[in-house]
């Protein structure tokens, strides 16, 4: 299978976070003399290079003369056809992973159809160092990454833009998901303490390609997905990318679609701009929520829900996006782009809890019932709704980025800078205050029971509880000189401004009627953030990294609900420290990376208000500490491998507020941090014999984790998960080179394992699940 790009960006850019570019530019004009645009032959060149043998070392700067390629683009550019990428798009712009000094783990699109990664939660599942966190409302956006939240401060990023709205994110239009680990606020602005999540979209291509994949597999599940390609002229191309999905799932349904058409036109040339649009729709039911028994894992057999017809998770997200990239006859690139959309989410769950009697009629557990201590599948389980939740977002964003080399001081200066703007509102809504219907008792062996709730109040009615509108708007700029043959050093700095108006409304007691009272809040942040680093990099198959850098979280990041007390405390900051290395092997065939790092949240926000009691005082800290391996390629032509593994020994509360501490029923200082596990990991293997057959087999899990206790950050002493690890396995069969039949089985051993944690409750992942997919590429 063979797949041509035609984006124009050069590999050969050596910035951290800066955009690629060639370093003059042909007399000649653009494609006069090759078969395909010669931005798109460029990239193609670069990459192949690299599959084939060690790219030469970064020479000093000189004229270019004019060069004509006839070599055709190596496919393994496209992520669809290999599980290794030499490049990354997660800074600014497109750079080489291994100018990049802060730990990146990409997984590309054959992984997600190797694996059928459907959703952005599934292809986390296979980066290590990632754990999930179950909300009140029992939603799964709570990522943690190095101990640290990254989903509630706003570090999900679309093509390099921040996407802070939750709504289940599928993969249906997603050429690969890049993870850079550590601070990046030089880059990203506010957040992005334990690092960044970006998912880089599928944009159109200089070729007539086409790809449709029809699945069929356990508990009803249906889904389609199309990619086509098509090459419409000399410089322009289309693409859409649609899919459909439909589960019963034991309860837990899905049922989704998506469509995300882009058009591009100037490809190659030193124009090029895209257009595009997304809308995705789903109307699904979260897995349901099982309490702890005895603070453990409950044995609950994978797949089992318990949730009712009043369950409901349901969403749509709506945008516009557009790309402008200018290629200056110096060799300097201009990249603009923006995105505006509205996302939309409404959700109401179950959570179930296991009692020793006969439920009342209210569907409670009688008081003074026993505790529950072992069950069986006459245990009875009582339901609750968690709290109802309705969301309304609107955003856009808009970037710029200028990137060039020049040889000031006699010295090699990559050099790169830039401006982002921001405009985001939200409306969010609780119910009005009506009472809710009951839902009713069950057993442990009924599960799925379809059962409807009691009484009036069958859903939930909604009324406005708090709003916002803000502006955010940075600067940065960086610049990586050559200071030696093999040594570079990288600075960069950024001043973001920040300003949000806040409401939340007051009711009275009972249900209806108008807000009684309406708080009003103003916050407004103007920090700066820095980035260095030093690079050694010996031959072109070594580069080790030293690299330093810092991160802010505000009291709104994701807009969470602001007070004035929080809004006048200043920023929370972060720093963190990486040492590292990224080696290829077998002629450039094989990466793997290593780091030891250090992540510091040094100035926490706390409970603690300060002598005016206008502000909350920063007097928390955390760090944690430890090791990140990746490996990605083939070990021969026949093995493909793709590994991620983290280990984080020191995950610790080293301050915490006087408050917190006096409430807490452990002091938290000096215990672990929740939701870090100390081992987690990720392996898929897959070998070919002979060209038409094709297997594969992986392994994900992780050591022992812990819900957080309360708001302190710390392990709760009280409730955990056991370690697991979940198998999943491939068959592939080509009945032509553009025809074949795939058989998957994930969680192969049907292992029962916590997923997403809560302080009072845990949700199982999925179960085992088979899937026979046939795909067609013409």
């Amino acid at each position: 299978m063979t797949s041509v790009p035609s984006r124009s960006d050069s590999a050969g850019a050596r910035a951290a976070g800066m955009p690629a570019f060639p370093e003059t530019v042909p007399s000649a004009p653009f494609g006069e003399s090759a078969r395909l645009p010669l931005g798109a032959l460029m990239l193609a060149a670069s990459v192949s290079g690299w599959a084939q043998t060690p790219p030469a070392p970064t020479p000093a700067p000189q004229a270019l003369k004019p060069v004509t390629v006839t070599e055709k683009a190596d496919p393994q550019v496209q992520g669809k056809d290999a599980v290794r990428t030499r490049q990354t798009s997660i800074g600014k712009g497109t750079q080489d992973i291994r100018d990049v000094p802060q730990s990146i783990t990409v997984v590309t699109e054959k992984l997600i159809d190797d694996v059928k990664l459907d959703t952005l939660r599934d292809a986390l599942r296979y980066t290590a160092g990632i754990t999930f966190a179950a909300t009140e409302n029992g939603t799964d956006q709570d990522i943690r990454l190095r101990g640290f939240p990254i989903a509630t401060t706003g570090d999900l990023m679309i093509d390099g833009m921040r996407d802070p709205s939750q709504y289940d994110r599928d993969t249906f239009n997603l050429d690969r998901v890049e993870v850079m680990r550590g601070s990046a606020s030089m880059l990203f602005g506010r957040g992005s303490t334990g690092g960044v999540v970006n998912q880089v979209s599928k944009k159109p291509l200089l070729a007539d390609q086409s790809d449709v994949v029809g699945t069929v597999g356990s508990r009803g599940y249906v889904r389609t997905t199309a990619d086509f390609n098509i090459r419409t002229g000399e410089t322009t191309a289309l693409r859409i990318n649609a899919m459909y999905n439909k589960a019963d799932n034991g309860g837990a349904t899905i049922d989704k679609n998506g469509i995300a058409p882009s058009f591009s036109w100037g490809l190659g040339t030193a124009d090029e701009f895209t257009v595009g649009l997304f809308h995705l729709n789903n109307n699904n039911v979260l897995p349901g929520a099982v309490r702890f028994l005895n603070g453990n894992l409950a044995p609950i057999r994978p797949g089992d829900n318990y949730n009712t017809r009043a369950d409901f998770a349901d969403g749509s997200a709506d945008y516009v996006h557009g790309a402008w990239n200018h290629l200056f006859d110096d060799g300097g690139r201009l990249r603009t782009q923006f995105r505006s959309g509205v996302f939309e989410r409404s959700q109401w769950a179950t959570v179930a809890s296991f009692c020793s009697r006969t439920p009342t009629a209210a569907g409670a557990c009688p008081t003074g019932a026993p505790a529950v201590t072992s069950i069986n599948p006459d245990t009875f389980l009582t339901r609750t709704g968690l709290t109802p939740r309705k969301d309304r977002y609107k955003a856009t964003y808009a970037q710029g980025d200028y990137g060039n080399t020049f040889g000031w001081f006699g010295l090699r200066h990559e050099v790169l800078a830039g401006v982002d703007a921001a405009h985001e509102e939200a409306d969010r809504f609780q119910n009005n205050g009506s009472t809710l219907g009951i839902r009713p008792p069950t057993r442990v062996g009924t599960p799925d029971d379809n059962a409807g709730l009691i009484g009036n109040g069958l859903s939930p009615q909604w009324r406005p509880s708090s709003g916002y509108s803000a502006k955010a708007v940075g600067v940065f700029a960086q610049d990586l000189v050559q200071v030696a043959p093999d040594w570079k050093l990288l600075g960069g700095v950024r001043y973001d401004s920040f300003r949000g108006d806040f409401e939340q409304f007051g009711y009275a007691a009972g249900a209806g009627g108008a807000p009684t009272g309406t708080t009003r809040t103003r916050l407004s942040e103007s920090p700066w953030s820095y980035r260095g680093g030093v690079l050694y990099q010996p031959s072109p198959t070594q580069s080790y990294h030293l690299s330093y850098g810092t991160s802010f979280n505000t009291s709104a990041d994701t807009y969470q609900y602001v007070t004035p007390q929080n809004a006048n405390t200043p920023p929370e900051k972060s720093r963190n420290l990486e040492l590292g290395a990224k080696l290829d092997w077998l002629d450039g065939k094989l990466s793997t990376r290593g780091a030891i790092f250090r992540t510091e949240k040094y100035n926490e926000r706390t409970t603690d208000l300060d002598f005016a009691g206008t502000a909350y005082t920063l007097s928390g800290k955390r760090h944690t500490s430890g090791l990140e391996l990746d490996i990605v390629g083939r070990i021969t032509p026949q093995w493909e491998v793709y590994g991620s593994y983290t280990w984080v020994p020191v995950a610790r509360i080293d301050a915490a507020g006087i408050n917190t501490i006096a409430t807490s029923a452990v002091n938290p200082v000096g215990q672990r941090v929740g939701l870090t596990p100390k081992q987690s990991g990720a392996l898929w293997v897959t070998y070919q014999p002979i060209p038409k057959l094709r297997v594969g087999v992986g392994a994900r899990g992780a050591t022992e984790n812990r819900p957080l206790v309360g708001g302190t950050g710390a392990a709760s002493p009280n409730a955990r998960v056991p370690g697991y690890v979940v198998f999943d396995s491939l068959v592939e069969y080509k009945f032509t080179p553009d025809v074949y039949a795939q058989l998957n089985v994930n969680n192969l051993t049907n292992k029962a394992f916590g997923d997403q944690l809560y302080p009072g409750f845990t949700v199982l992942g999925p179960k085992r699940t088979v899937l026979a997919s046939v795909g067609v590429r013409f």
